[in-house]
């Protein structure tokens, strides 16, 4: 039955490519030198396939762990990418996101 219900969302969605929501934050109030989380809360996509990256100084980030793509209410698909990371002053974090409703990689900067 979850598979017909999958297979009957993707159908109403049609093949029309919904560009992702991102929003980068901190899971805690920053305290720079003081260890905290980096979460890329990422929404509102169609199609389901989709690349996200956590950059520190352009390297990508150790220890990203990401949750299961889901569905939001209106059946879009969200996915988090979250790592530990210490803020040091200096320090650019960014979330970099391949999806095919962009032409390119967007990169959001924490």
């Amino acid at each position: 039955a979850r598979g017909l219900v999958l297979v009957l969302v993707l159908v109403a969605l049609g093949g029309a490519d919904e560009a992702p929501k991102v929003e980068v934050y901190s899971r805690d109030l920053v305290t720079m030198g003081k260890e905290n989380t980096l979460n890329c809360f990422v929404s509102g996509f169609h199609p389901p396939k989709i690349e996200i990256s956590l950059l520190k100084n352009g390297e990508p980030m150790n220890n990203v762990k990401y949750t299961d793509l889901s569905f939001d209410d209106k059946w879009y698909f969200q996915r988090l990418a979250y790592a530990p990371f210490t803020p040091q002053k200096g320090d650019v974090y960014i979330c970099r996101v391949a999806h095919s409703a962009f032409k390119e990689p967007q990169s959001f900067q924490w």
